[in-house]
């Protein structure tokens, strides 16, 4: 009995190079030989997708090309190289969004950076946008003031910050009276003080 199984490949919304990971997972983990591959594929990614594959390796059969083959094929097809400009402006672009949280966004920039080709610099450019896309005027100010400010710090130090706001507008969500407006102000400015007085290694 084979291990696990692999769903159907969606042209419209699926990301191939994942299904070729979680692919070539199962052939590891199913012992599936290198001849077998091919087969397999073509047995597993539905009828939609495997009449892409056909179209696209006309005239010649798919079961005539090799697993690594069929794989570039369909991934030239479905993930065209895109211009590292446009996609180094699209991650500049991007800012943390209202009702987003800071994990999310995290991850949305990491997302993101995977086209920008950034290198040796890619740390430090998710580390800049990040830190230049938060929404939050207390914890963005209060990073660009902290010295020696790395990725992971900056991320620890945000997440902590993010909870403490959030725990401090259910305080005053939970003893609102006639005069909220004013316990918000105060609030608010204990929060800044509180922050400020964040000490991080």
């Amino acid at each position: 009995m084979s291990i696990g199984k692999i769903s159907e490949f969606k042209v419209q919304s699926d990301d191939w190079s994942l299904y070729v990971e979680r692919l070539e997972n199962y052939f590891l983990v199913n012992n599936v030989n290198s001849e077998l591959r091919v087969a397999t594929l073509i047995t597993v990614m539905g009828a939609e997708s495997y009449e892409l594959l056909v179209n696209l390796c006309t005239p010649h059969k798919p079961s005539t090309k090799t697993f690594e083959q069929i794989t570039a094929i369909m991934e030239k097809h479905l993930k065209p190289k895109p211009s590292i400009l446009a996609e180094r402006f699209k991650f500049r672009q991007r800012k943390q969004k209202e009702g987003e949280n800071i994990a999310d966004y995290l991850a949305a920039l990491k997302k993101l950076s995977k086209t920008c080709e950034l290198g040796l610099w890619l740390e430090e450019s998710i580390r800049d946008q990040f830190v230049c896309g938060i929404s939050s005027e207390v914890i963005r100010q209060r990073l660009f003031a902290e010295d020696k400010l790395d990725y992971a710090k900056a991320y620890s130090m945000a997440v902590s910050m993010e909870a403490a706001e959030k725990n401090a507008a259910a305080v005053v969500g939970s003893t609102a009276t006639d005069s909220a407006v004013e316990c918000l102000a105060v609030t608010s400015a204990r929060l800044r003080r509180f922050i400020s007085t964040f000490t991080w290694r």
